[in-house]
């Protein structure tokens, strides 16, 4: 048995997809965690030791987002929740001054997520434009970290939204290998090949494969 913490049903279906292959038993599991951490790695370990916690068996949680140099690194470890952050300063210097919960549904915050980068990005131009999906996984049992790791793709923030497929910032980011396709116009076989998450979980999947070996997963 494998707990996966998450509140994001795009990531556990992702998750489920990826691990299915090697006959894991995954038990999604949501909590209302927050996110103080001043980058992706520090929320990660975060969430992986609240879900961990609570589970009181071995559990999994990541944390990922978007960076955009040109707006100094952010979305980053606010990307769920870029569109109810207060800014301040303009691209490079810009930088968060506090969050104000807005109560959006996921579905509707992902939209307005896209389209506060859209605005902040508007007469932005090519190389400018250039993001990166950036995650960390780590798997807890109670305050002991048993594995981590983390990873990263490249690309750059489209013109527009396109694509009904993925989750978040999806439909506004292509892919240095997608070939001018989004994330969101690519279905989940080919996303799952290339995406930031799929790299981290090849290791991750190796790490379950010895666990299972060693009794640590059954």
């Amino acid at each position: 048995m494998l707990f996966l913490g998450t509140t994001n049903p795009g990531k556990v279906r992702e998750f489920v997809s990826i691990l299915a292959p090697l006959g894991v038993d995954v038990q999604p599991v949501a909590l209302d965690v927050p996110e103080t951490g001043h980058t992706i790695k520090e929320n990660a370990r975060q969430k992986a030791f609240a879900y961990a916690m609570h589970t009181g068996g071995v559990t999994v949680s990541e944390d990922s987002g978007l960076a955009i140099p040109i707006l100094n690194g952010l979305p980053g470890p606010w990307s769920a929740r870029f569109s109810d952050c207060i800014l301040d300063g303009s691209l490079e210097t810009l930088n968060i001054l506090r969050v104000e919960e807005s109560g959006r549904s996921r579905e509707e915050i992902d939209i307005v997520n896209c389209q506060r980068v859209f605005s902040l990005l508007h007469d932005t131009r090519q190389p400018y434009r250039a993001a990166q999906f950036v995650v960390h996984l780590v798997v807890a049992k109670g305050a002991k970290i048993l594995f981590e790791a983390g990873g990263e793709v490249h690309g750059w923030i489209a013109e527009e939204a396109r694509g009904n497929n993925g989750f978040g910032y999806d439909p506004i980011f292509i892919g240095q290998d997608t070939y001018g396709k989004t994330y969101a116009e690519l279905d989940p076989v080919r996303k799952n090949l290339r995406s930031h998450r799929k790299r981290v979980l090849a290791e991750f999947s190796l790490w379950v494969a010895q666990a299972i070996v060693d009794g640590v997963l059954s």
